[in-house]
C-alpha cells in the first residue's frame, strides 16, 4: 500500500508541476529550471545528514512519518501560492521535507524483502500501479476522456478540474494517506538499533572511496537522472509544443507503466537470465532509442510507442542498482549509502533541470531530449568499458 500511495503522490506532482508552473502561473522555462535547481540543490546537504541520523538512531520509521506529514503541509501551502519567490520558498521546504522518503523506504522495504525472502520487485510493482492510476486520473480530470464509439459517436466526459486543482488534490491526499500507513509499518529488529550501527568518519570516507559505489552513482546520473530530468518536460512539449490535449499525459503514463507490470516483478529473474552486464547494456540501448525518438519526431503516436521502453530502465534500477549497492556497501551504512545516492541524484537533477529549462525556453522540447540522449550515450559507453559490474554475480540479483 505504501508503494502505491508514495508513487501516487510523487507521480501526480512531478508529471504536472512544470505544466502547472508554465500554463497556470506563467513561469518561463528558465524560471521553472531555476525553481527546480534551487529547491532540489539543498538536498545534497540535507540527505546525508538525515541518513546519518537514521542509521545512528534507527528511527527511520519516525522520520518518515514526519516527512510525509510535512510534505502534506507544503503541498497545501503550494496550492495557495503564486508569486515566484513564495513558490520557490515553499518548494525548498517541500523538497527538504520529502528528502528522506525515497532512500528510507527503499531501505525498509529491501530489508523486509531480504529478511522474508520476497522478491523486491514484487513489492515495488505496486509503485508502478499507483503511479499509473493516479497520473492517468489527474490527466483525465484535467483533459477529460473521449472514446470513439459506433456510428462516429464519442463517449466519455470532459475535464472538470484545473491543472492545479487535480494535481494538488491528488498529491495532498496520497501524502496524507502515506503518513497514516506509516503507523502500520513493523518496527525494525533490535539488531538494527543505534548500538549496532554506530558510524565512524572512516565509514563515510570508505563509502565515498568505494569504486563500485562510485560506478553505480555515475551510471545512475547518466541513465535514470538524464532520462527523468528530461521527462518532466514531456507534458510541456506535447501539450504546448505539439498542441496535444492535457489528457495525453494520461495516455503517455499508461504506455510507460503498462510494461512495468511484467518487467518489475520479473526484473531479478531477467537480469539473472541475461547476465548482469548484458542486461545493463540492453537497458541503456532501450533508453537511447527512446530518447532519440523523443528528440526527432512530431508524431505523437510514435512518441507514445517509444514510451513502452520505459519499464526496462525502471526494472534495472529496482532489481539491479539497489541490489548492487547492497552487494558492495557495508550493511551498517546502507542507509547512508542510499541517502547519499538520493542526494547526488537530486543535485544532478537540479543542475539538469536548470539546463533543460533554459534549452526549452531558448530552443524547444526537442533540444531537451537531445541533451538527454547524449548523456545516455555516455552512460552506455560507461557500462561497456567498466569492470565494476563484474562484482555482481547472477545470484546477487
Amino acid at each position: 500500500m505504501l508503494s502505491f500511495t508514495i508513487m501516487g503522490a510523487f507521480g501526480s506532482f512531478s508529471n504536472f508541476i512544470n505544466l502547472y508552473l508554465e500554463r497556470t502561473l506563467g513561469f518561463t522555462g528558465s524560471q521553472i529550471g531555476l525553481v527546480v535547481m534551487i529547491s532540489m540543490g539543498l538536498i545534497i546537504i540535507i540527505n546525508p545528514i538525515l541518513g546519518i541520523i537514521g542509521d545512528k538512531t534507527g528511527l527511520h520509521v519516525l522520520m518518515l512519518k514526519i516527512a510525509f506529514f510535512m510534505s502534506t503541509i507544503f503541498m497545501f501551502l503550494l496550492s495557495n501560492s503564486s508569486g515566484f519567490g513564495l513558490v520557490l520558498l515553499i518548494l525548498i521546504g517541500f523538497e527538504i521535507s520529502r528528502a528522506c522518503i525515497a532512500p528510507f523506504i527503499d531501505l525498509i522495504m529491501s530489508n523486509f524483502c531480504t529478511k522474508n525472502k520476497v522478491d523486491f520487485g514484487r513489492v515495488r510493482v505496486y509503485s508502478s500501479i499507483g503511479f499509473m492510476i493516479t497520473v492517468m486520473s489527474v490527466g483525465f480530470m484535467i483533459g477529460g476522456l473521449q472514446i470513439p464509439w459506433f456510428n462516429s459517436n464519442v463517449i466519455g466526459f470532459s475535464g472538470f478540474l484545473s491543472i492545479g486543482q487535480a494535481m494538488f488534490f491528488t498529491a495532498i491526499t496520497f501524502f496524507f494517506v502515506s503518513f497514516l500507513l506509516m503507523f502500520f509499518v513493523p518496527k525494525p529488529d533490535k539488531k538494527t538499533n543505534a548500538i549496532e550501527t554506530k558510524i565512524k568518519i572512516s565509514d563515510i570516507t570508505t563509502l565515498l572511496k568505494n569504486k563500485e559505489y562510485q560506478f553505480i552513482i555515475i551510471f545512475i546520473i547518466l541513465s535514470l537522472v538524464a532520462l527523468e530530468s528530461s521527462k518532466t518536460f514531456v507534458g510541456n512539449h506535447l501539450v504546448i509544443g505539439l498542441g496535444a490535449g492535457e489528457n495525453i499525459v494520461s495516455i503517455m503514463t499508461f504506455m510507460m507503466v503498462l510494461p512495468e507490470f511484467i518487467l518489475i516483478p520479473q526484473g531479478s529473474r531477467l537480469i539473472r537470465f541475461f547476465g548482469v552486464k548484458k542486461w545493463y547494456i540492453f537497458s541503456m540501448v532501450t533508453m537511447l532509442i527512446r530518447l532519440l525518438v523523443y528528440a526527432t519526431t512530431q508524431n505523437i503516436t510514435l512518441f507514445a510507442l517509444a514510451s513502452l521502453l520505459h519499464g526496462v530502465g525502471v526494472a534495472t534500477h529496482i532489481s539491479g542498482n539497489i541490489a548492487f549497492i547492497r552487494r558492495v556497501v557495508s550493511g551498517k551504512i546502507l542507509g547512508l549509502a542510499f541517502t547519499i545516492m538520493v542526494s547526488i541524484i537530486a543535485f544532478s537533477r537540479a543542475i539538469l533541470s536548470f539546463v533543460n529549462g533554459w534549452l526549452y525556453e531558448v530552443y524547444d522540447g526537442f533540444a531537451v531530449f537531445k541533451l538527454a540522449a547524449f548523456l545516455v550515450f555516455l552512460g552506455l559507453l560507461w557500462v561497456i568499458k567498466s569492470k565494476s559490474l563484474g562484482q555482481m554475480s547472477r545470484s546477487d540479483v
